[in-house]
């Protein structure tokens, strides 16, 4: 973290007011956080860590401000997830949507003998996506099990166990008339929830998790590139997994 010339170095402050600011070449660069104590520049990282910290220290403060009979509620803090992913996934590629689909007839059940409608996925863009997605996820989890015991799993890797929280930065493909010089928010279709559904369903089929309904928590981004701290230099996504305090995964 790199204070303004004009900080005292051996003086903390408390952070009122944080606001990003991006170059006009829109390249990966710092965040900065207005302070007392003039702007203080820093990495997407540490200011990752510093909102993490924020969120702590609100939550404190929330709690010691409840009333006497909100207090003895032990279920008023938000869910104890740990600070660091269990689980962290880079993917290259176009984010596509799933959802939408396309009648091509019917067919008859082998076993019932009833016909039933045929329906695929509109989008061409979907299979690939999910299978560079599981990718991704079955090669993180293999590297993890292979720092943890030393080996390759036998039977595949372990997946993640209990309840999941989710962080997902889609980067998205800018369109070519979207200004170059300012952020542009990607505030069109695909849907985001539909990108999420083909991406939730590539990460059960890499078995990253149990089921994808222990996912509990969803914390869902899109943006160009270069033009978010999460974003990459080019469509694809950064999939962050967190398991609960304590959870032996």
């Amino acid at each position: 973290m790199t204070t303004a010339p004009d900080a005292p170095a051996d003086e903390t402050f408390n952070v009122y007011l944080a606001g990003e600011q991006i170059n006009e070449s829109l390249g990966l660069g710092y965040v900065y956080i207005t302070t007392p104590l003039g702007n203080v520049r820093m990495t997407a990282e540490e200011a990752d860590r510093l909102g993490s910290a924020l969120q702590c220290a609100a939550a404190t403060d929330r709690r010691m401000n409840l009333s006497d009979t909100e207090a003895v509620n032990p279920y008023l803090d938000p869910y104890p997830w740990s600070a660091e992913p269990a689980l962290t996934v880079t993917v290259y590629g176009l984010p596509a949507a799933q959802g939408s689909k396309a009648y091509k007839g019917h067919r008859t059940d082998k076993a019932t003998g009833r016909r039933l409608p045929v329906l695929v996925e509109q989008s061409k863009r979907v299979k690939p996506w999910r299978a560079r997605v599981q990718e991704a996820a079955t090669q993180t989890l293999i590297v993890k099990h292979v720092r943890r015991y030393g080996g390759y799993p036998a039977g595949g890797a372990t997946p993640l166990r209990g309840p999941v929280r989710i962080d997902v930065a889609f980067t998205m493909k800018k369109p070519t008339s979207a200004r170059k010089t300012i952020r542009t928010y990607p505030a069109v279709s695909p849907d985001l929830d539909k990108v999420l559904r083909s991406t939730f369903d590539a990460l059960t089929q890499a078995k990253a998790w149990e089921d994808d309904g222990r996912v509990i928590e969803i914390h869902t981004t899109q943006c160009y590139p270069g033009e978010h701290p999460d974003a990459l230099d080019q469509p694809g996504a950064i999939i962050r997994l967190y398991t609960l305090t304590g959870d032996p995964s």
